[in-house]
């Protein structure tokens, strides 16, 4: 299933500025929308470990998602923790097209 979020790239920068992010409710269920310096992420939005909001969680210099409760460091590429501490973060395919931000699921 493919879901348009944004109309385009930079209305999805405008609702999200680099270095943020914001949760989205599609379908019922709840995702995290994360900008970094490579381009957008999607993941699920509580944590793996003890389901924590990952809303206020950090991004790093390495491109992992840091989890506010124990630290826990998401590679926002494979969804992996870096110590293998917990399972992985759940990391949606995105497309970005001509015609929008696209999630698909």
């Amino acid at each position: 299933m493919v879901i348009k979020l944004f109309d385009s790239e930079d209305q999805a920068a405008k609702a999200v500025p680099m270095g943020t992010s914001r949760k989205l409710v599609v379908k019922e269920k709840d995702f995290l929308l994360i900008h970094t310096s490579v381009g957008f992420v999607i993941s699920d939005y509580l944590c793996p470990h003890l389901k924590e909001p990952l809303l206020k969680s950090k991004l790093n210099a390495f491109n992992e998602l840091i989890c506010p409760l124990h630290e826990y460091r998401f590679n926002l590429k494979t969804g992996s923790e870096s110590a293998n501490r917990c399972s992985f973060l759940t990391i949606y395919q995105i497309a970005l097209k001509s015609d929008g931000l696209f999630l698909e699921i």
